[in-house]
């Protein structure tokens, strides 16, 4: 009995065991410098993540007075680590998640944060060489809720506008939401798909590697842009929006 006390006495003076080495996220696959940029690409903050520990983290460089000023939650970062999927995670103080960005194509990861918007960390070392551009998206494009099922037909032209876009048609017969936001226009804008209407509002959709487009950010109305299988319909070029509905919601796009 006094050999079992003496036993359960060792046991409990002895040290905790220490997590191992590999329980800790490896740093050194995303560590680079990066430009963390909002979704117009109007304010922009360049930015180090270091493979330094910082704490239970790993340490960030950059202009915290100037990227707070440009991007008002990068004052807040202090830290950041890899999580899952080759996501990017940038933190406050005590390991607050302060924005999570999760990988997109050609050296860039997007994040949506609620309630202030969409934002961009860019690794120039990755960006692809070859960036798409306006000549790769003329002509004919379907518009599909689901995948192979068409609810609209959408003509990508040549005829630039006055603010460097392209000019857009939309086929009879279109998706009551997409015709309820009238896309007048498209550009390439940060390697991203946007269209335009009339009233300046805007719907972005990212490169996908099969080569179609998808919206972001994602909602509960997706929509996606694929080549047609067949030639298509006649478009509707009137220089006249398709009719408005008396009180279009933004909310979760067309």
């Amino acid at each position: 009995m006094r050999i079992l006390a003496l036993f359960v006495a060792a046991l409990a003076l002895s040290p905790a065991p220490t997590a191992r080495a590999q329980d800790k996220p490896d740093p050194t696959v995303l560590a680079a410098a990066y430009q963390l940029a909002n979704a117009d690409g109007d304010r922009v903050c360049p930015m180090t993540l270091k493979p330094d520990p910082a704490g239970a983290a790993f340490a960030v460089a950059f202009d915290k007075a100037a990227c707070g000023e440009a991007i008002p939650f990068a004052g807040d970062v202090v830290a950041w680590t890899p999580g899952p999927g080759d996501s990017i995670r940038l933190l406050g103080t005590k390991g607050a998640l302060i924005a999570e960005f999760t990988e997109g194509v050609g050296g860039s990861w997007e994040a949506l944060r609620e309630g202030d918007g969409v934002y961009f960390l860019t690794n120039p070392s990755l960006a692809d060489a070859k960036q798409t551009q306006p000549g790769d998206l003329y002509g004919g494009w379907d518009a599909s809720r689901t995948a192979g099922q068409p609810v609209c037909r959408m003509e990508f032209t040549d005829e630039s506008t006055d603010d460097g876009s392209f000019r857009l048609a939309l086929s009879a017969g279109c998706d009551v939401g997409i015709v309820r936001f009238a896309p007048l226009a498209w550009r390439i804008e940060r390697g991203d798909l946007v269209l335009a209407n009339a009233k300046g509002e805007t719907l972005r959709f990212a490169l996908q590697e099969e080569g179609g487009w998808a919206k972001v950010p994602e909602s509960n109305r997706p929509l996606l842009l694929t080549r047609p299988d067949a030639p298509p319909d006649a478009p509707n070029v009137s220089s006249e929006p398709p009719p408005e509905d008396p009180a279009p919601s933004m909310g979760t796009g067309p």
